[in-house]
């Protein structure tokens, strides 16, 4: 049984457990916070600081001969001087990611092909750009993972790329993805500007993604005006509609393939022609959902035509390697979603993950403070060090789930 086969039965078996939407339940929480800077360090970057002893530990290196390895590199100025607190020697991720490089720590392109992960959902609320951001940040994060990772911001409504960034010059150019794919239809965009000054695809291509506050984690934003590309779609010909949807899996992104080893792409709330683009690129499908019956319902519409939408694109979905549904926000006191969890245990079977997100107040101080949970630190006391805890363990847990799985489909042939 194929996967788009396996898609379509998923589905059909959600269909038949449908319930009511009487029994909805809606819950809110609303967490004010406020930034804040360390010692004048910018504190998204302070959280992630590591001490001597545990990059020693990572290292696999004595404390006296990796002071040592320390020394060099900062009188090299390869590194920086730490930051030091409480008798600490604190280094930056920056400063992490330059040892790494300059120990030749083994990098996940050495052993696996870079792959391409879409969250998607055609319902909105269901969490795919919490999903999303959670799961790229943690990536970038896992030191054995080593790997360059770029999220990609396709929600024109959605704020994934402006809470990301850190920092703009007066001369960076914002392009999205939609202005390089309509490169044909708008000779006097900004794009098809640069490639008439004599820029390539490639070079113009490679420098759109803006850096944030991990070494090895940019971000390619979206714009209000992207939703264009689903009116330029449509007013063309059959035969410029199949160059327009292969467009980004055959000039985009083997340019990014070649910067980055995982590229998450956060998807808008719908069925459309820039939804159908990127799924024509995608390695790997992630479809989030709230363990809740209205939920349930629109995905079982989703899930219903998903397969068949795949099989009509150019390379009728057999491009797709891996698809999972993944529960998230699940809140593991409330009956009704014990009972949703174990309609979509029934029907998604073994494309469910078998772990989930919980519900906790943590994700919500952590939005508001345009951060992901993996971001702030329970000594900043935004939320009880339970709400906290049960965020984080759930995160991590789905995330080691995640990446064990997506290594298993990209590893490099001998």
């Amino acid at each position: 049984m194929n996967i788009l086969n396996e898609i379509s039965a998923i589905g059909q078996r959600m269909k038949q457990e449908q319930l009511s939407l009487k029994d909805s339940v809606i819950e809110t929480t609303q967490v004010n916070v406020s930034d804040e800077q360390i010692d004048g360090l910018d504190r998204l970057i302070y959280n992630h600081c590591m001490n001597k002893k545990a990059l020693a530990d990572f290292f696999g290196k004595s404390r006296n001969t990796f002071s040592k390895i320390l020394t060099e590199l900062e009188h090299k100025e390869i590194i920086g001087n730490p930051i030091f607190q409480n008798k600490n020697h604190l280094y930056t991720r920056f400063d992490i990611q330059s040892i790494m490089n300059e120990l030749k720590q083994p990098r996940y392109k050495d052993t696996y092909e870079a792959r391409i992960i879409v969250t998607e959902n055609h319902k909105g609320g269901t969490g795919k750009s919490t999903t999303t951001l959670t799961l790229a940040t943690a990536a970038a994060l896992d030191l054995h993972l080593n790997a360059r990772i770029c999220i990609i911001d396709l929600d024109p409504q959605g704020s994934i790329g402006n809470n990301l960034i850190r920092s703009i010059n007066e001369d960076d150019v914002f392009l999205t993805i939609t202005d390089i794919l309509l490169k044909e239809y708008e000779p006097q965009g900004d794009y098809a500007q640069y490639i008439q000054s004599g820029y390539s695809e490639e070079t113009i291509i490679s420098k759109i993604s803006f850096s944030t506050h991990l070494p090895n984690l940019d971000v390619i934003t979206a714009f209000p005006t992207d939703d264009r590309f689903t009116d330029t779609y449509w007013g063309i010909s059959k035969e410029e509609r199949h160059k327009l949807l292969v467009r980004f899996r055959d000039t985009v992104l083997p340019i990014l393939k070649s910067q980055y080893d995982l590229i998450f792409i956060d998807t808008p709330p719908q069925d459309s022609p820039i939804i159908w683009s990127i799924n024509e690129a995608a390695d790997a499908l992630l479809v989030p959902i709230t363990p809740r019956e209205y939920d349930f319902a629109s995905t079982t519409n989703y899930m219903l035509t998903i397969a068949e939408r795949l099989k009509q694109l150019p390379s009728q979905g057999k491009n797709i390697k891996w698809f999972k549904v993944l529960a998230v926000n699940v809140d593991d006191k409330s009956q009704h979603e014990a009972r949703t969890l174990a309609k979509l245990v029934r029907t998604v079977q073994d494309k469910f993950l078998t772990t989930n997100i919980k519900h906790s107040e943590a994700f919500v101080v952590s939005a508001e403070k345009g951060r992901t949970i993996l971001d702030i630190k329970k000594s900043e006391e935004f939320c009880s060090a339970k709400q906290f805890d049960i965020a984080e363990m759930s995160v991590y847990s789905v995330y080691q789930q995640f990446i064990n799985e997506i290594k298993t489909i990209s590893l490099k042939s001998e």
